[in-house]
């Protein structure tokens, strides 16, 4: 039996409250899901916290028991956060204790003191978040190993994450992580050189352009998609591009395409096609309308020397949100290797 949604997220609050240290409190996911925020202070953009979900449903100890895997750290994308409860649910039925973050400015983690939505200069800024998040891991589960799964932008800060401080992460999953800049360095130096120049002035400055809705229709269901998604935490348009943070991705990116020798198994899900558009189409429920796959998938190789690449036909940019059957081969492949890690481990 499904668990009881007690509210859609039109009557969520656009911000929440910051809980005390250490303190669980009921997420507005509803039965089964917890949230916990982790406090840093205050940094230049106001209060500097993320947001902790994890997922705990009736019978969850019994369920796991001293069968349990792991535990699974998630990462959300760009202008987005934890809302899939269908993903959390398919990890604990491997046998893992499921957790998700909403970054600092993200989700959960948005205050009204924040001006500028996402916003940070240097993805470093988020190793906070995630050492964080991984500290409360060890403590409640000391002797399991941790799987990150990051989709999108949150692929990219986790891969970094791993390269830069080694966390004890056992394997990473990456659906459709954004590794490269629109399918082409040739673009991504140029513009780099313009960011650098801006951000010596002015990093909060706002990049005026052209706005696109067109994945939130694919997403959402107050247009095409599946997904009941937060009016504020997963908007319509993408939260505004300023030189500060468009440079930081650039960075990350650059480091990317020289190689981060991760010595990690690497799982890479992608969508089989790319339709990138100015405009909604009904094909884009069936491709990843914001990345290039084949661009993502070059990249992938630059990432460790374990690297497995799965192609989902008809996926979204989030293979885990998109329609069927395109959704249950993303579920299948994930748990195929799964098995394959853990007996390789074994």
């Amino acid at each position: 039996m499904k668990e009881q949604i007690i509210l859609g997220s039109d009557s969520w609050p656009d911000y929440l409250t910051t809980t005390p240290a250490g303190e669980w409190t009921q997420d507005l996911l509803g039965p089964g899901f917890e949230q916990q925020t982790l406090d840093f202070g205050m940094d230049d953009e106001g209060p500097a916290i993320a947001t902790l979900v994890r997922y705990r449903p009736i019978g969850f100890r019994k369920r796991l028991g001293r069968k349990a895997e792991g535990v699974v750290l998630s990462v959300h994308g760009w202008s987005d956060y934890f809302y899939n409860r269908e993903l959390a649910a398919f990890w604990h039925s491997r046998g893992y204790h499921f957790y998700a973050i909403d970054l600092r400015r993200h989700g959960r983690s948005l205050r009204e003191e924040h001006q500028l939505p996402g916003y940070v200069d240097d993805l470093a800024t988020f190793d906070q978040d995630l050492d964080a998040a991984l500290k409360v891991l060890r403590a409640e589960h000391p002797r399991l190993p941790v799987v990150a799964q990051g989709h999108s932008t949150g692929g990219l800060i986790l891969s970094l994450w791993l390269a830069r401080t080694s966390p004890e992460i056992k394997a990473l999953v990456l659906n459709s992580p954004w590794l490269e800049f629109q399918g082409t360095a040739f673009l991504r130096i140029p513009i780099h050189g313009l960011m650098d120049a801006i951000t010596r002035t002015n990093p909060r400055r706002k990049l005026m352009g052209p706005e696109f809705d067109h994945y939130w229709q694919s997403l959402s269901t107050h247009a095409h998609g599946e997904w009941d998604v937060h009016r504020l935490w997963r908007p319509r348009l993408a939260f505004p591009n300023t030189a500060g943070w468009l440079k930081t991705i650039f960075e990350g990116h650059a480091l990317v395409a020289k190689g981060l020798e991760l010595d990690v198994p690497i799982l890479v899900m992608t969508s089989d096609k790319t339709r990138i558009g100015t405009s909604y189409s009904p094909e884009m429920q069936h491709c990843d309308s914001v990345l290039d796959v084949q661009q993502t998938r070059l990249r992938a190789g630059k990432l460790g020397s374990f690297v497995t690449l799965c192609e989902v036909p008809g996926a979204m940019h989030d293979v885990f949100t998109s329609a069927e059957p395109a959704r249950a081969t993303a579920y299948r492949d994930l748990a195929l290797w799964l098995r394959m890690i853990s007996s390789a481990r074994a």
